[in-house]
């Protein structure tokens, strides 16, 4: 199934978004509720234009990603521009069109809307037709398994039924010869839905092999990477280098806040972008760029390719392919000593494979705690999505096996994000919130209103967040935290 070709203005598809009546609320309030006698104030960083600055924390979520765009954009249009981007899977792929767009002083959302607009989630889904339709039917229609196990109980209860009768018609058939002609009917059957069983199962194994052949992903995940590599491409990042220039390029006029006395001015203040990525044949948490260095020596690191860490990030075990590098110069000193330094590995892998990097850090905010800075210059924001259904809370032991196995996976994923903030709630108040129980992740079949929906809710989760953030609080909270862990 390909997206059919899209000839509406690219402003006329920003303005599905942007216009909405919910957007365009939340923007109105927020106009009236900040003014000249209570200005928005986030952070004591700002740029010769006077957008605030902040560090960004995205969730990763699959489709729910696109309530991440309805976040950013009224943050934006709010004046406040990112200066360190972090994220995981979905929270990823904003991440990198952030990065990528532009340069740091300018809004990037319309840009993201465009681009995320022109792409036809199903595409991601590019795998087996046989997998396609399965993972179609089984996410659209919330009762496709049990059909399917009617269906499967119902074909062996003929098949059962087949067995019995052709040895009971066999039994009669010599006291009663006019029963042979049944007999053989009934064989005939039998011996069609036998051979018909036996090539189904032929084809579940080769289905299984191709499976594990791929890396026991469903889909191989190749349209999502020409699509980020595009998207990079087109903004001039082609290597590891040029996101690493783009992610750090210097805010003309960056200074600190008239009025405020930091120690260290705005000294140290640059900009990067880290994504999340789960490396399985060592067990460890990967943030790219950052340690390229384990998978190419310093002067080879732009044989990686940039495209390729957010292709990792979002490479969800099963429904896609794991993401490798390989040909790592595992004997190499440089290569030895950049394992050994940053994850305690004495021997590297020749090949790497990673999955998505929410199986160990899907809200990585940890990233930017610097406890030497006593007193922040700017706040960490932290996008949270709240995609979980309700449903399967309370009675535990109730439980289906999707709300089972949801459970396992969400406490997989959230144990090591969860216990940073507890142990630094400070964080907790630069952190928002987007209610989006409606909606199922891995819904790759979104309608345009659904999409839109989701802009909206992040819109105004953005919206109630800047209204109950106090910067100054904040403040202090962070600063009398780091005094306790200094003390």
């Amino acid at each position: 199934m390909n997206a059919m070709p899209n000839t509406t203005p690219a402003s006329a598809i920003v303005d599905t978004f942007t216009s909405l009546p919910e957007v365009q609320q939340c923007l109105k309030e927020l106009h009236e509720h900040f003014h000249a006698g209570n200005p928005l104030v986030v952070s004591d960083v700002l740029d010769a234009s006077g957008n605030q600055y902040v560090n960004l924390v995205q969730k990763g979520g699959g489709v729910l990603g696109v309530a991440l765009v309805g976040y950013t954009y009224v943050l934006e249009q709010m004046g406040i521009r990112f200066l360190r981007l972090a994220g995981t899977s979905a929270g990823a792929i904003n991440t990198a069109l952030m990065t990528a767009i532009g340069s740091k002083e300018e809004a990037k959302s319309e840009r993201i809307i465009k681009a995320m607009s022109a792409l036809d989630f199903f595409s991601l889904v590019d795998g087996h037709p046989s997998a396609r339709w399965f993972i179609r039917n089984l996410i659209v229609h919330k009762d496709f398994t049990a059909k399917l196990k009617r269906r499967a109980m119902i074909v062996t209860g003929v098949l059962v039924l087949l067995v019995l009768t052709d040895f009971a018609l066999l039994s009669l058939e010599h006291p009663y010869p006019a029963l042979r002609h049944w007999t053989q009917l009934c064989f005939v059957l039998t011996g069609f839905f036998l051979v018909a069983f036996g090539a189904l199962v032929f084809y579940m194994g080769r289905l299984l092999g191709r499976l594990k052949n791929a890396g026991f992903g469903v889909n191989p995940g190749d349209t999502f990477y020409d699509w980020i590599k595009a998207q990079f491409r087109s903004n001039g990042v082609l290597t590891v280098s040029d996101l690493r220039n783009k992610a750090g390029q210097e805010v003309p006029g960056l200074h600190i806040r008239p009025g405020v006395e930091h120690p260290k001015g705005t000294q140290g203040l640059q900009g990067d972008v880290t994504f999340i990525a789960s490396e399985l044949a060592t067990g460890n948490k990967i943030q790219f760029p950052k340690m390229c260095d384990l998978f190419r020596e310093p002067d080879r690191i732009d044989e990686l390719q940039p495209a390729g860490f957010v292709r990792a990030s979002m490479a969800i075990p099963v429904f896609f392919e794991s993401y490798f590098i390989s040909n790592i110069p595992s004997k190499s000193p440089a290569i030895r000593d950049a394992w050994k330094r940053t994850l305690n590995v004495d021997n590297p892998p020749t090949t790497a494979r990673f999955v998505d990097g929410g199986l160990l850090s899907n809200f990585p905010i940890s990233l930017f705690f610097n406890p030497n800075m006593l007193t922040p210059r700017l706040p960490t924001f932290g996008i949270n999505l709240n995609g979980d259904p309700q449903s399967d809370t309370g009675d535990t032991s109730v439980w289906g096996l999707a709300g089972y196995i949801g459970s396992m996976l969400n406490t997989l994923q959230g144990h090591y994000d969860k216990d940073f903030l507890a142990q630094n709630r400070a964080y907790e108040k630069g952190i928002g919130t987007i209610n989006l129980q409606d909606f199922y992740w891995l819904n790759f079949f979104l309608e345009p209103k659904d999409k839109q929906r989701m802009f909206a809710l992040g819109a105004q989760a953005a919206a109630r967040f800047l209204k109950e953030f106090d910067w100054q609080a904040y403040k202090q909270e962070q600063t009398a935290m780091r005094k306790e862990i200094t003390r």
